[in-house]
């Protein structure tokens, strides 16, 4: 190996390194409602689902991805973060599902910035919509922007139209699988109803079901995840 081999794998490592570092970090923070997992073909995409709990869009469960720019964490570009089915937001462009994070995250400041302030920015926007300040001009998304303005009964119907379509598409699997996809299965009373009953009576023994499949599962008309 070349010494130039040698340090661009060096560098590839130590970047992948600062990637996992961000993950790990992702432990100790509050992030109730989002589930993220770094893709088992990408070190540079990560799956991403929230649960929304409160605000006008609750009960939706929209799933995103996040992409690191090629030279993250050093250089000033923010990541991507990409919703997967329409979700009518005044920060979410409806062409590409992208979110505008620049009111937040103007350019990356590596060491200041990390991805749960993101996830945070992501869970915020959602669940606050109404005590968030939308500072972006022009918005990603302007005919959302000024029904929520204007007419908020319409833009209301619009949300609850995105909220619905989240929930059809919550057990739809990804167009190019990847190992590490988050999937859920349909609530099944003889596999998942040992595990409920058990959270239930909080029984701290363990519960006997068949051999997990590696998905989650969600119950009908609930929308929270409860992992076997």
């Amino acid at each position: 190996m070349t010494l130039d081999a040698h340090d661009k794998l060096l560098e590839t490592v130590l970047q992948e390194y600062k990637i996992l570092a961000e993950y790990e970090r992702l432990q100790s923070e509050d992030l109730g409602g989002i589930y993220v997992t770094p893709s088992y073909e990408n070190p540079f995409l990560w799956f991403g689902v929230i649960f929304v709990r409160s605000g006008v869009y609750k009960d939706g469960v929209f799933r995103f991805t996040l992409t690191f720019p090629s030279r993250f964490p050093n250089d000033s570009t923010v990541p991507t973060v990409t919703f997967q089915s329409d979700v009518f937001h005044p920060l979410i462009n409806p062409n590409d599902g992208v979110l505008d994070l620049s009111e937040a995250f103007p350019k990356w400041q590596a060491g200041d910035n990390h991805i749960w302030q993101m996830l945070k920015f992501v869970q915020s926007v959602l669940q606050n919509l109404d005590d968030h300040t939308i500072h972006s001009n022009p918005v990603a998304n302007n005919e959302a922007y000024e029904l929520l303005v204007e007419n908020r009964t319409e833009f209301l119907v619009r949300v609850e139209q995105s909220v619905e379509e989240s929930q059809q598409k919550l057990y739809d699997l990804p167009a190019h699988p990847d190992r590490f996809y988050i999937c859920f299965d349909r609530f099944n009373p003889d596999v998942h109803g040992p595990a409920l009953q058990s959270m239930k009576e909080n029984k701290g023994t363990e519960v006997t079901t068949p051999p997990s499949s590696g998905l989650s599962w969600v119950r009908k008309g609930m929308y929270q995840p409860l992992s076997k």
